[in-house]
Formats: structure tokens, C-alpha cells, sequence
């Protein structure tokens, strides 16, 4: 009867275990995902902006382009269900608004580092599949080159700005395969003697990520 129990509760500790490795874990996070952007408010259609040309100006407008980063952290198992913890990363955002009229053009480009505090649950009952929330703040570094009869000039506005991240994930040993919604609030001025602009990016996007246990 002794053998029984004891081999019951080696068994349970073993299934126990078993589980929260396969889920909620404690460990260094490192990954990268790759996707596609949008902007929104002013930085859409930036070209008829009465910013620059105006509304009515007729200027060749083109939204949305590839972005993708890479980035690492630290998640801290709560319980086989929930984790919390932070990452920092590296996000590229490529031309993701171009403009162009007569011989001017301009393209936007977005190279950020956010820092995000960052939840995931695990689904009970399915093993590995995950939802997970990040918010925090990003360095923003928004650059327009901008091309005006043949002479090609950047101008670069370094700010720090809000950003929040969602997605789903399947976790497979210590890989996590997931989707991410990610929205970059957004600011830009040229100069102090032009208006600012406001609006923000919207990513959608794929990535991988794998957790060192410790």
C-alpha cells in the first residue's frame, strides 16, 4: 500500500511537472517577428496633409509597408497558467508612408525601441496555446528624406511615445509560435515653425520566440 502512494504521488508530481514546463515557465525570452504596417491619422496619406502641399494638392500617396524587429526578456511563471514579465526590442518600420508631386518626394520611416511589461495565460485545457498582452513605452526615431529637385535631405524627430501589443501563441516545448497586433502612437515635427503630427502604426505580424529556462 506504501509502494502505491508513493508511486502515486511521484506520479502526479511528474504530470504536475510536466505541465508547467509545457506552459507558464520561468526563463530569459528572446525572438522576432516580421509583419505588415499601417498608418493612421495624420501619417496617412501624408502627402495631401495640409501639413505639407494641402488637401487638395493631388500628391501621389502609397500606405503601408513591411516592419519587423527582433527582441528579448525576462517572464516570471505565476503559476502554470500565468506569467508576467518584460521585454525590450528593436522594431523597424520601412517606408511605411510615401508621398510624391511634381519633383518632390517623401517616404517615413520608423526605428523604435520599445519597452514592454508583458502578461500571457495559457488556455487550461489545451495544452500550449497562449494570449498575451504587452503595453509600455517606445523611443520613437521618425524620419522623413525627403527629395526635392534632385537634392535628398532626412529629417529626423527622436521623441518617447505610448505603445501596446495583443496577440494568440502555441507554445511548443520551449518555442511559441504567435500572431501580434501592435499600435505605435506617433508624433512628427520637422521644425518648430511647422505644425506637428499626430496618428500612429498599426502591425500586424508573425513571430517566434523561445524561453531558456531557469
Amino acid at each position: 500500500m506504501k509502494k502505491i502512494i508513493a508511486t502515486s504521488i511521484v506520479a502526479a508530481a511528474l504530470i504536475s511537472g510536466s505541465a508547467f514546463a509545457a506552459n507558464a515557465q520561468t526563463g530569459m525570452v528572446m525572438g522576432g517577428n516580421l509583419g505588415y504596417t499601417m498608418p493612421s491619422g495624420d501619417f496617412k496619406n501624408i502627402g495631401n496633409n495640409q501639413n505639407y502641399f494641402g488637401p487638395n494638392s493631388g500628391a501621389n500617396n502609397k500606405n503601408g509597408n513591411i516592419a519587423g524587429g527582433l527582441f528579448a526578456g525576462f517572464d516570471y511563471a505565476i503559476s502554470p497558467m500565468f506569467s508576467l514579465g518584460a521585454e525590450v526590442g528593436v522594431q523597424y518600420a520601412n517606408q511605411f508612408a510615401k508621398y510624391s508631386l511634381a519633383n518632390v518626394s517623401g517616404k517615413a520611416n520608423l526605428l523604435s525601441i520599445p519597452l514592454f511589461l508583458v502578461g500571457k495565460f495559457y488556455i487550461p485545457g489545451v495544452d500550449g496555446l497562449n494570449v498575451f498582452g504587452k503595453a509600455g513605452y517606445a523611443y520613437n526615431q521618425l524620419g522623413v528624406k525627403v527629395e526635392a529637385a534632385g537634392v535628398k535631405t532626412t529629417i529626423n524627430d527622436n521623441r518617447f511615445d505610448p505603445v501596446v501589443a495583443a496577440g494568440v501563441g502555441y507554445k511548443i516545448g520551449q518555442a511559441n509560435i504567435f500572431a501580434q497586433y501592435q499600435y505605435n502612437w506617433l508624433k512628427y515635427q520637422q521644425d518648430s515653425a511647422t505644425p506637428k503630427l499626430k496618428g500612429g502604426l498599426s502591425t500586424i505580424s508573425l513571430g517566434l520566440s523561445y524561453t531558456l529556462p531557469m
